[in-house]
């Protein structure tokens, strides 16, 4: 196990958002320190964090380097200190592989399901602003043409 790995294994993102100054609500969401957000648009998810407002993402590291505008092996290192962890000696309990939560791995499949059926469904209407577009400004507008045109946006 490299550094990195072992650094993202021990610390997680809402533990360092929160050790760090970000207000982080019951649902792991904060407001994101990378725009000017009033309202909480960054998911801190256990291994990654993703803002919805700016797009910002990344892991644990990734979030320590942009919050202090340092280089990833700087920020590697901020958390190894600030966190106390001991790359030549790490908690026993790293080692050990962590138990997939059943309810969890159906969670994340469905939500890759969901992902899957909104990419189908964005290609398609992609296809039909193309595809039904009005030749002629008589033309009647077909249904997917309107639908298409409502919904890309």
């Amino acid at each position: 196990m490299t550094w990195f790995e072992l650094i993202k294994q021990v610390v997680r993102v809402p533990e360092a958002a929160a050790y760090y100054g970000l207000q982080v609500s019951r649902n792991s969401m904060a407001c994101c320190p990378f725009h000017d957000d009033r309202h909480p648009s960054m998911k801190l998810n256990e291994r990654y964090f993703y803002c919805f407002g700016c797009g910002a993402t990344g892991d644990v590291i990734d979030l320590v380097a942009r919050l202090f505008g340092l280089s990833s092996y700087e920020a590697a290192k901020k958390l190894t200190h600030d966190f106390g962890i001991d790359p030549d000696n790490p908690p026993a309990a790293i080692a050990l592989p962590k138990p997939e939560r059943p309810l969890l791995r159906a969670y994340r499949q469905e939500e890759v399901r969901c992902l899957r059926v909104l990419c189908d469904y964005l290609h398609l209407l992609e296809s039909w602003k193309v595809q039904y577009t009005p030749k002629t400004p008589e033309d009647v507008l077909d249904d997917r043409f309107v639908e298409a045109c409502q919904m890309l946006d």
